[in-house]
């Protein structure tokens, strides 16, 4: 009987050495691109931290802006109520000012409540005098409680504007009669704060009493200025007096404002991009990581009619926060387990491609349907992105809003809570649509659009209705008196001049405020409360807010 031939052992042997090669490369391969994957997953969530703290810092910026402007105008309204305002006057009304941190004294009534503002080296009274007034401004200062106030000219100009009286917040002795129209920066923010009645801050620049310190020691600084007219009952009623003038250092701004937000996770760069080129102002001592300028962001923030951008980076400290070597790890361990899989392949080579040819059939099955879903979730969500959501602004639109509406007011009924609608139309508008066109107009509502967001908290909806119509859901206000102080910062931010291509244009806006705190009040009512304000606000002037009644 013939011999069946028999299968050579070396044979068997280079067969199952190739498939544990061919093992190894393909799990070599799948571990690299698991680790890649972990890579990416890593990124993102550096980058979801990197918007956490550029949207925590930018807003804390909006904050500080917000509260050196209502510092500003309370001191030109101290300053402007005195009759005949004096050295004392002047101390009296400046002595809760500090760059300190501020103890707690909410146990002890009788104390003051000074008030902190971070990198301001110090405030300032500043008044306008001629070539041919400037003996008789020394002389009436000097009769004021200045009696050693010498006024210095510098230069030949038909106005000079003299600090006659001033604090200091660094610890710096001042220096009084010194004429800031030598410095160009700090006369255009005087003129702007004085035609346009509103906080004006300067272009940065090194401040006149910095320029004796050595060059190290310098710092890009600015001022924030805000006007001075005689209050009502005073001799000079709605007359300009001059101006309070607050210096700020643009390095210890950061360091005293942003280093508490965000300590040394991150390094933030102050840019004036108000001019045609974008000026540096200071950058924070933190080191950027390298390699992670893909995670850097980009905010933008309004100060005192001025454009801010604050560039911020990563740093390593906030990097290591992801584990960045989890994707070392992770290939390791698929490299590791591909090594354990290839010392079992030949004894088991025939039965696993057997299973191996019925699994990748199932399992390309399974990765198609899932694909298939995934991609059929994500066009859902495109879709119901696209159709609760303005296209040109972002912002939601009128039928999200409503539903935001109708679920704040049941959540609010059942807790208790008060919530408010604040309904904002543009005064002006369709005159900067008929003669800059609408491009023009556009670019307007893509700019409110920003600032609203700005003035609203992070829990608030706002909302574009349509045209120049605008609206914010606040929920959960602490109390009713809350919502007016966001009106007024919505109606101030209006305000500001709007920049159209390099070319200022100034609009305003009217404000209905309908606020709700409990009762079985439809949505469509609240709204229509709020539509009524509003137009009651266009009535009585426009550029204001107006609160309606309970619906």
């Amino acid at each position: 009987m013939p011999m069946r031939p028999t299968a050579r052992p070396g044979g068997r042997r280079w067969v199952a050495a190739a498939l544990i090669v061919v093992v190894l490369l393909a799990g070599g391969g799948g571990s690299y691109a698991f680790m890649a994957a972990v890579d990416q997953i890593q990124q993102r969530f550096a980058g979801r931290l990197m918007d956490q703290n550029a949207d925590s810092i930018s807003q804390a910026v909006a904050d500080e802006a917000y509260r050196y402007d209502d510092t500003l105008t309370d001191l030109a309204a101290s300053v402007g109520a005195q009759s005949n305002l004096t050295r004392d006057d002047f101390a009296a009304v400046t002595t809760g000012l500090t760059r300190q941190r501020v103890p707690d004294t909410s146990n002890a009534a009788s104390q003051p409540n000074p008030k902190r503002l971070p990198g301001v080296s110090g405030v300032a009274f500043v008044v306008p005098a001629g070539p041919g007034e400037i003996p008789a401004v020394q002389a009436r200062w000097r009769d004021r409680g200045v009696p050693d106030l010498r006024l210095t000219a510098v230069g030949d100009r038909p106005e000079h504007m003299f600090v006659v009286l001033s604090r200091t917040l660094d610890g710096t002795v001042a220096t009084l009669g010194r004429d800031l129209s030598q410095a160009p920066e700090a006369l255009e923010a005087l003129n702007l704060a004085r035609s346009t009645r509103l906080v004006a801050a300067s272009r940065t620049y090194v401040l006149l009493k910095d320029r004796t310190r050595p060059v190290a020691e310098r710092q890009l600084s600015f001022t924030l200025t805000a006007p001075v007219y005689a209050g009502v009952g005073t001799p000079d009623a709605g007359l300009f007096r001059g101006w309070v003038l607050m210096g700020m250092r643009g390095g210890n701004f950061i360091n005293e404002v942003l280093q508490t937000h965000a300590g040394d996770s991150v390094k933030i760069a102050l840019d004036d991009v108000s001019g045609a080129v974008p000026k540096a102002v200071t950058v924070t001592t933190n080191q950027a990581q390298a390699g992670a300028e893909a995670l850097e962001r980009v905010r933008t923030v309004l100060i005192g009619q001025r454009t801010w951008r604050l560039r911020i980076q990563p740093t390593k400290l906030l990097l290591n926060k992801t584990d960045r070597n989890l994707p070392k790890v992770a290939g390791c361990a698929g490299l590791l387990l591909t090594m354990l899989v290839a010392l079992l392949v030949d004894a088991r080579r025939r039965a696993l491609i057997r299973v191996d040819r019925t699994t990748a059939a199932l399992r390309l099955d399974i990765e198609q349907r899932k694909a298939a879903e995934a991609r059929l979730r994500q066009s859902e969500h495109e879709l119901r992105l696209v159709a609760l959501h303005d296209p040109m602004t972002g912002l939601a639109n009128r039928t999200l809003f409503y539903e935001r509406l109708e679920h704040a007011m049941t959540t609010h009924n059942r807790a208790g809570g008060t919530l408010a609608v604040l309904f904002i139309d543009l005064d002006g508008f369709k005159k900067i649509n008929d003669e800059l066109g609408h491009r023009a107009g556009d670019t307007v509502l893509v700019q409110t659009a920003e600032r609203l967001r700005q003035c609203a908290r992070d829990s608030d909806t706002v909302a574009r209705f349509g045209g120049d119509e605008f609206a914010i859901l606040t929920e959960l206000l602490a109390a009713p008196e809350d919502i007016e102080i966001i009106a007024d910062r919505v109606v101030r931010a209006m305000q500001a001049p709007f920049d159209i291509g390099g070319q200022p244009a100034v609009i305003s806006c009217s404000v209905g405020v309908a606020l709700h705190r409990e009762g079985d009040v439809l949505a469509d009512d609240l709204l229509h409360s709020a539509d009524e304000a509003m137009y009651a606000a266009k009535a009585t002037g426009k550029d204001r807010y107006t609160l309606a009644l309970s619906p």
